[in-house]
């Protein structure tokens, strides 16, 4: 009985799927979609200038087209830029670390940077993460021009600032030592060069800023960690 009832249901189903009734015709489809759809794929290099459908937007490559400047020019650009920045004068030379000091944490975020300068301040202030405070530094301590920053954090509090950055640079790293350490002398914040592991250390302070550099090369990019409080 059960059999029975069940081919009766799938009779039903399928006499229902008889219906003679034409179906609708399809709309008829515009014709640039018409041609995008039955061009070849463009996986083959030799069909890549078969296609004249976006003829007024193409060009004649002799070789791939780069999607970012060669890491050379990149290099080159940052240093040209870095040079404008210090102005007129060669750089003065770098001393050796003359010094230890701690090693930031490993785990370490842009605010823990700013308790290597607890004792350069009192400022008081919510800190709030966002890449903005890279563009908040002083004019003395720059992010190193066309730095790429990662992470960034600050506050401003009654009279004074506090901010951590992180950035990268495919600038070598004694380069961008020597930027910051020509920046830091120019504005009088006498700085130190320690070393703390494996990392460079910049140090300077005035009576109305001091600042905390890490640098560090990993990867063929220079890391840098720097954090600035302002009074």
């Amino acid at each position: 009985m059960i059999r029975s009832a069940l081919f009766g249901f799938l009779a039903l189903c399928l006499a229902g799927c008889g219906d003679d009734t034409e179906p609708a015709a399809p709309a008829p489809l515009d014709p640039a979609i018409a041609q995008a759809l039955n061009d070849p794929l463009m996986t083959d290099p030799d069909l890549s200038s078969s296609n004249e459908g976006a003829a007024a937007i193409t060009v004649q490559i002799d070789g791939p087209l780069p999607i970012l400047p060669p890491r050379d020019q990149a290099v080159e650009d940052a240093r040209a830029e870095a040079r404008r920045l210090l102005g007129a004068g060669k750089p003065v030379s770098v001393p050796q670390a003359s010094g230890q000091v701690p090693p930031l944490p490993n785990d370490r975020e842009p605010a823990d940077h700013l308790q290597a300068l607890k004792t350069k301040t009192t400022c008081r202030a919510k800190l709030i993460n966002s890449a903005i405070w890279a563009a908040r530094l002083p004019p003395a301590l720059p992010i190193y021009p066309r730095g790429a920053t990662q992470a960034a954090t600050g506050g401003d509090g009654s009279g004074c600032r506090v901010l951590a950055v992180i950035f990268t640079t495919p600038v070598p790293l004694d380069e961008v030592r020597a930027f910051y350490w020509h920046k830091a002398q120019g504005a009088g914040l006498a700085p130190v060069h320690r070393s703390a592991g494996e990392w460079a250390v910049v140090q300077g302070q005035d009576s109305a800023i001091a600042f905390d550099l890490r640098l560090r090369e990993r990867g063929g990019e220079t890391i840098a960690q720097l954090a600035v409080v302002t009074r």
